[in-house]
């Protein structure tokens, strides 16, 4: 007999975690900080530790291990509280992206986790757990396939079939079929917009507004590869230089791995500008700082020049611009979730310089409705959603709507 249990998720997006039990294996997939953390200044993530017995580092250890979706924060943000015996699988970009590039951004332990790629089918004494990469808004995100003694289960992580990768999402939809119990996000239900809108329907948008006069400050996440490809490519097709920071570069470095498409500070119409003392102290201290310095632009050029550029905006150059140029002259592009702006913000006196272009790293209903359609699963469970009552409407399978901390017999 074999369990499942999901200690968070199932009433809210973000704050994922999992429990699959079999006869001695005990599993979790994901460990994450609840989005509500983003309403406060300041938190730890004691604050957010789940009544899981045998998982935290002043614990005898009682799990085999523990898989990681993706590199967002609502999905491993808690992992540091966990035994560093029990082994973390992750894909090898997320494996990067947590060693070199999350400990630019603060002082966290995710830098020593006990992290494994996994790069085939694990099993543990008859456990398998098979990892499948997905498409979605951060690069090497993955699904998972367990297979128990006598029951598959899916866990889809978050998905899209809409991005630019979105080839992997396919793939991984076509080797699943007929599961037990598919664990399935639904962040997109509930929202007003749902019509399918793509990285390359924005292209020809950035295109447009790069072409005014105005400063475009760019807002988006350096780790969403597809949102900078496209950025990028707008730049090529406006003349426009685009000025990312240190911070982006060490991203793309990682990406690199993956195409050697992926754009590099070194490549034409990017430059650089050192931004944020911290990550340039740290970034000095590793050496890497000084193969920017080549490409390495000021802001008095900038402020000089402002019809030459497109600036990928960050907390210290946003401040610069906006406290040195006349706002008449200053497109702020918002290209990240809308709710991020109700949060108080630098752009709360310039609500009327904002145009929002957005794609999201999840999957539109209609895409989730034909997934379904085709796997055709057993049993549904919703997870990351704020509307599991609606998966009865949207899906033909049997809806199995749990609690948080509630046991499922498989």
């Amino acid at each position: 007999m074999s369990n499942l249990i999901i200690h968070r998720g199932t009433q809210e997006i973000g704050g994922s975690a999992i429990e699959i039990l079999n006869g001695g294996t005990r599993l979790l997939f994901d460990f994450g900080i609840p989005l509500e953390s983003m309403d406060r200044e300041d938190y730890s993530p004691e604050d957010y530790k789940l009544a899981i017995k045998g998982l935290y580092i002043d614990e005898i250890p009682k799990f085999n291990a523990v898989f990681l979706t993706h590199a967002h924060q609502d999905h491993y943000g808690l992992m540091q509280l966990i035994n560093p015996e029990i082994p973390i699988y992750v894909s090898k970009v997320t494996y990067d992206i947590l060693k070199k590039i999350t400990p630019l951004l603060s002082d966290d332990a995710s830098c020593k986790l006990n992290l494994k790629v996994i790069d085939d089918e694990v099993d543990f004494a008859g456990t398998k757990v098979k990892a499948h990469p997905v498409d979605h808004s951060v690069a090497g995100a993955l699904a998972y396939e367990i297979q128990t003694d006598d029951k598959t289960i899916v866990y889809t992580g978050d998905l899209r079939f809409h991005g630019r990768a979105s080839w992997q999402t396919s793939v991984f939809k076509r080797k699943i079929k007929n599961p037990d119990y598919l664990i399935m996000e639904g962040t997109t239900i509930g929202r007003r917009e749902q019509n399918i809108v793509t990285e390359e329907d924005l292209e020809p948008m950035f295109v447009e507004i790069f072409k005014d006069n105005e400063l475009p400050l760019v807002q988006f996440s350096p780790q969403n590869i597809d949102r900078f490809v496209t950025v990028y490519r707008a730049c090529i097709k406006s003349d426009k230089t685009l000025v990312i920071d240190p911070y982006t570069c060490c991203v793309l470095q990682v990406y690199s791995q993956l195409s050697k498409r992926i754009p590099q500070f070194s490549w034409n119409n990017i430059m650089v500008y050192f931004a944020n003392k911290k990550i340039r102290e740290k970034l000095t201290e590793t050496g890497e700082l000084f193969k920017f310095k080549s490409k390495k632009v000021t802001e008095k050029e900038i402020l000089e020049n402002p019809q030459h550029y497109v600036i990928k905006g960050n907390g210290t150059i946003n401040r610069i611009i906006l406290n040195n140029m006349d706002r008449d002259n200053i497109n702020i592009v918002f290209s990240m979730w809308k709710g991020y702006l109700d949060k108080p913000n630098q752009f709360d006196d310039y609500k009327d310089l904002i145009t929002c272009l957005h794609v999201s790293g999840h999957a539109y209903i209609e895409d989730l409705q034909n997934f379904v359609e085709y796997v055709q699963p057993k049993n549904i469970i919703p997870i990351h959603t704020e509307y599991r009552n609606k998966y009865k409407e949207l899906y033909k399978s049997n809806i199995i709507e749990l609690e948080d901390g509630q046991v499922l017999n498989l």
